[in-house]
């Protein structure tokens, strides 16, 4: 891709100035009841849901994708209560490729759709990754545009298509966005996140951003990282959510986002 200066880093990053989204108000209800107690006002809040999750499968994620996998269930019944079960699901996982594990609408039965997305989440493994970037910004650009694996470091085909009310695109990484070359190189892999970014908004899709603050081979996490995973829902009106250092809390910020319908609160 040909570096553009005028959306360089800081250009990028300009505009990421959305606080981290306060505690979730429905953590004891979710990690208790799956969030889904009738007569809260929430049944169907949302409309019919598009639910999209692209997270980070390296060594670093590992307690965040344990969690992810003890909370698949209450995740997904989470998403039925505030769809009134009009919904559809999607996952996409990456490393330095990037690998459709569902995908989006690829299940029409959404009890079916359920089960698939539960047993896609509990075969997810963390491994490799070496510390440095990982493709968060070409999973988002499969998912935001619908790619097909040809002549791509991409396992799978994402053809499904946008359609809902709420549509919601939640990304999960500790790690600077870096292609498929491992590498982050600013006027070009920024470029590539900013862009994906603009065609998700001119989309409808909100992206939001669940920040794992790992440090993996450095001394401290790099405050590159949680800029850009600010400018995301910056951009787009999305939900910007930050875990603890083990990663714990990942479901949580999930039910969170899902909980808002995908939409940062006004304030």
């Amino acid at each position: 891709m040909t570096p553009r200066p005028a959306l360089c880093l800081a250009a990028f990053l300009s505009a990421a100035m959305i606080p981290a989204a306060p505690p979730p108000a429905l953590s004891q209800t979710f990690l208790a009841q799956s969030g889904t107690t009738s007569g809260t006002g929430r049944e169907g809040k949302c409309g019919a849901t598009d639910l999209v999750i692209a997270i980070d499968t390296t060594h670093s994620m590992a307690a965040a994708i344990r969690e992810m996998k003890r909370e698949a269930i209450r995740l997904i019944d989470l998403v039925r209560f505030v769809s009134a079960g009009d919904y559809r699901l999607g996952l996409v996982s990456f490393r330095d490729n990037v690998r459709v594990e569902v995908d989006l609408g690829s299940v029409a039965d959404p009890q079916e759709a359920r089960d698939t997305l539960t047993w896609a989440i509990r075969r997810l493994e963390a491994e490799g990754g070496n510390g440095g970037p990982e493709a968060s910004d070409e999973a988002l650009r499969t998912a935001v545009v619908g790619l097909a694996a040809t002549d791509r470091a991409q396992e799978g085909d994402f053809t499904g298509q946008w359609q809902a009310r709420s549509r919601i695109l939640v990304l999960i990484t500790d790690n600077l966005p870096g292609g498929f070359d491992d590498s982050f190189d600013e006027g070009v892999d920024d470029v590539n996140a900013r862009e994906i970014t603009t065609e998700a908004l001119r989309r409808d899709i909100r992206i939001s951003s669940v920040y794992i603050p790992t440090a993996g081979f450095q001394l401290s996490p790099d405050p590159r990282v949680i800029e850009i995973m600010r400018a995301y829902p910056q951009l787009t009106g999305g939900v910007f959510s930050v875990t603890e250092e083990s990663g714990r809390g990942t479901a949580e910020a999930i039910a969170d986002i899902v909980d808002r319908c995908g939409m940062r609160p006004i304030s």
